[in-house]
């Protein structure tokens, strides 16, 4: 089976060549590497088809990758990142073999070590239960998974296809894209397995990608009410609703008792109640797009 690995990139010229450059030593061949390019000064990068586009956010770069892709695998990563020489195969083998339709990788520190325990990834402190069962173990131990984490995954293309794609509406911070295609499989009737041992060294760029198109970390959150309303129940996404807006509030009422950031965290709470409002003509319409 032939793979198309699909990287988005922005302004991190610097960390997109590391990448590329690991991707040349896998322990397998049977791969095209596919680098989508919405920097804001072009430079060539070498050894991949390089596609430049004026567009801004991730899910749309995914999406023109996959268009222009022949893998029967697709492979998506993210720009800030390094693999060992066997990521290729480890991430793909599980479809390969044909156990699974799509297999989420483990997200690691610089180093190599796993960000968490066996246990950890379901019990953290967090009223976003969007957030929670979509979380990626990044532990020790392979599973099953309800996660899909766009940066370190593989899919057969044609389940992404048949899912429709990634949600281009939660561009330009892409936050929370992947978490939607999570459920989407399950939805569908696909699994997705969770192998530890395809390990992708996440740098963390402190700048470039999406950090300067808005906070990844309020869109999240704002986008999990948009992923609630659509595949469960509105009585939930009510609920999702009113805990985001009371983290956000208590945030901002803190900030009294330390006489910091009070005007910063008061205009978040604002701003959160403001798109989310915004959301309440949300439908659930089907929001497949065209990925051929």
């Amino acid at each position: 089976m032939f793979i198309s690995v699909i990287i988005p990139t922005r302004n991190r010229y610097e960390y997109i060549t590391l990448l590329v450059d690991d991707l040349q030593n896998q322990t397998v061949s049977n791969f095209e590497i596919i680098v989508i390019d919405q920097s804001d000064n072009k430079q060539f990068i070498a050894d991949c088809k390089h596609i430049f586009t004026n567009t801004r956010g991730p899910c749309i770069s995914r999406n023109v990758g996959v268009k222009k892709s022949k893998g029967d695998i697709l492979v998506f990563l993210d720009d800030d990142a390094r693999v060992y020489n066997d990521f290729i195969e480890e991430v793909t083998s599980p479809i390969i073999k044909d156990r699974f339709d799509a297999v989420a990788g483990a997200i690691c520190d610089p180093e190599g070590n796993y960000l968490m325990t066996d246990d950890d990834f379901l019990k953290k402190n967090n009223s976003n239960f969007i957030k929670t069962i979509t979380s990626n173990p990044n532990s020790e131990k392979s599973r099953i998974t309800l996660s899909f984490p766009a940066g370190c995954s593989a899919i057969k293309t044609s389940v992404f296809h048949k899912i429709g794609g990634f949600d281009q509406s939660f561009d330009p911070t892409g936050a929370g894209e992947d978490r939607e295609i999570a459920i989407n499989l399950f939805k569908n009737g696909y699994a997705t397995w969770y192998n530890s041992k395809a390990k992708l060294l996440h740098i963390a760029a402190s700048e470039g990608g999406s950090r300067d198109l808005g906070s990844r970390s309020l869109m999240l959150d704002v986008h999990s009410y948009k992923i609630c309303k659509k595949h469960f129940s509105l009585e939930l996404a009510s609920s999702l609703k009113k805990s985001i807006l009371l983290k956000y509030q208590r945030n901002f009422i803190e900030t009294f008792y330390t006489g910091k950031l009070i005007r910063t965290k008061y205009l978040l709470y604002i701003k959160v109640k403001r798109l989310l409002s915004d959301l309440e003509d949300f439908k659930n319409q089907d929001n497949k797009v065209d990925t051929h």
